[in-house]
């Protein structure tokens, strides 16, 4: 494991053969060190970083924050949740893990869009 936690690159036999024993988790090219792993070696924080949270901890923040305020914007909402996306991710990625959450929230009638598609502002919906 000491070649994935370096970032050098794990090949498809040996990622198989680590994620089977239980060593590791995620998916090519981002693996992490699995939770026993971390609990072994003490890195539980490094593990949650790269774990992540479930979606419905983003939601929840997202729309008590937006209750607070009365709206964010995009802005607002990329300085809430960035930094709290998994380490593995890089920026491109936590922006589509962003778009995404807002678009389930719109899907799911929980929030609306008041400002335009380039300037969003979003808020609930009542």
């Amino acid at each position: 494991m000491s070649r994935g936690q370096k970032g050098m690159i794990i090949n498809d036999e040996e990622a198989k053969k680590l994620k089977l024993k239980g060593y590791i988790e995620g998916r090519k090219p981002n693996y992490y060190i699995s939770q026993s792993i971390s609990q072994v070696t003490n890195q539980k924080a490094e593990y949650s970083k790269n774990k992540g949270f479930n979606d419905e901890y983003y939601i929840d923040l997202l729309l008590k924050s937006i209750k607070e305020h009365n709206f964010l914007s995009r802005n607002d909402i990329d300085l809430l949740l960035l930094n709290k996306l998994p380490d593995f991710m890089n920026e491109k990625q936590r922006k589509i893990k962003i778009s995404n959450i807002l678009n389930k929230l719109r899907n799911d009638k929980k929030i609306i869009n008041t400002g335009s598609d380039k300037k969003p502002i979003w808020r609930l919906k009542n």
